[in-house]
């Protein structure tokens, strides 16, 4: 069995469940034909994908990190591929479906079969099952700092008068359990826009006075200049409505057109998402991030944090760097109190 327990992101990882992407042989029946100036861009991305992935679980493995995978292929005909992208997705981003609260795994929201495997593998009366749930339950929007729990809510969630009521009694079960919860309203994934690095460390996409009582005194390195996606092309821009970004196939209008038709469901908004502050914490002296940042790294060495650079090559097309492609399973530690 997989072991579950997580009450601090920067607690020492021991076991941690890694994303996987699809294999060419998803597309062979598709109804466009086998135009090669769609097939070619696709077979790159699932080959790279996958290279990459395997990189990313090495130095996991390097670090003594147990890693845990599923690999899922969607049994569907392509004429109910719209009705069924829900099941038809691959399982790239584990963390935003998921979330481990201290020692409970939640799987709250439609089942998804493409994470069942792993599931299947976890203590079930340590997983919290919820289907009627409105909303997916995810430590992309929660931080997690010991005794105190920061999670970012959607405001503007269509069934928002349920949601309101769903989210009251996840919170006062945490409050039962211990915790403190401090809730903001922002409505994006927390991960890409807010990191406590170790305690007194952060970075962070905005000033966090939101948070200025419960972080007293910590360090936090507010990024302001915010890398813009690495394409200059407005028409193309236009077509793709910010929404993800192929190396070299800016001028693929085929590809362009096929995304948006069959795979708007695999992509985000990747123009909301900052990489630089999508990390994974090994512990909280070792971190692995998407890519190099000299304010970000000249932060953590004040702060005696080792980075590993670990290139998510295809992150723009996933809208998932390392933190988003991960779910941390197990860490060490207990409920701490970090802010007495």
């Amino acid at each position: 069995m997989i072991p579950i327990k997580g009450y601090a992101t920067f607690h020492p990882l021991k076991h941690c469940w890694v994303g996987s992407g699809f294999k060419i042989d998803w597309f062979k029946d598709f109804p466009l034909g086998k135009s090669d100036k769609i097939m070619d861009p696709l077979k790159r991305i699932a080959e790279e994908t996958e290279e990459d992935y395997q990189q990313l679980v090495k130095i996991l493995k390097d670090a003594n990190v147990h890693t845990h995978r599923t690999f899922y292929k969607p049994s569907i005909e392509w004429k109910d591929w719209h009705t069924n992208y829900g099941t038809a997705h691959p399982p790239i981003c584990p963390r935003d479906d998921h979330a481990v609260i201290g020692e409970k795994f939640y799987d709250v929201g439609q089942p998804l079969p493409r994470h069942k495997e792993i599931i299947d593998q976890i203590n079930p009366d340590q997983v919290v099952h919820d289907d009627s749930s409105f909303f997916r339950l995810s430590t992309a929007n929660i931080a997690r700092v010991g005794k105190d729990i920061f999670w970012d809510i959607d405001p503007n969630h269509l069934q928002w008068d349920n949601v309101k009521i769903q989210i009251e009694k996840y919170k006062q079960q945490w409050i039962d359990e211990g915790f403190r919860i401090h809730t903001s309203y922002r409505g994006y994934h927390q991960d890409s826009c807010f990191c406590v690095v170790r305690p007194g460390c952060i970075v962070s996409l905005f000033d966090v006075k939101d948070h200025a009582k419960e972080f007293p005194g910590w360090d936090v390195l507010v990024i302001d200049d915010i890398p813009s996606l690495p394409y200059k092309d407005t028409e193309f821009k236009n077509i793709i409505k910010g929404r993800w970004w192929i190396k070299g196939e800016e001028h693929n209008d085929e590809l362009a057109h096929f995304i948006n038709k069959w795979l708007h469901d695999w992509v985000g908004y990747v123009e909301e998402t900052v990489f630089d502050i999508n990390m994974l914490s090994i512990d909280q002296n070792t971190v692995i991030c998407n890519n190099y940042n000299k304010k970000v790294f000249d932060h953590f060495k004040k702060h005696k944090v080792e980075p590993i650079i670990f290139n998510f090559r295809h992150r723009y097309f996933w809208d998932g760097g390392v933190h988003c492609i991960t779910q941390d399973l197990y860490r060490e530690g207990e409920m701490e109190d970090y802010f007495e």
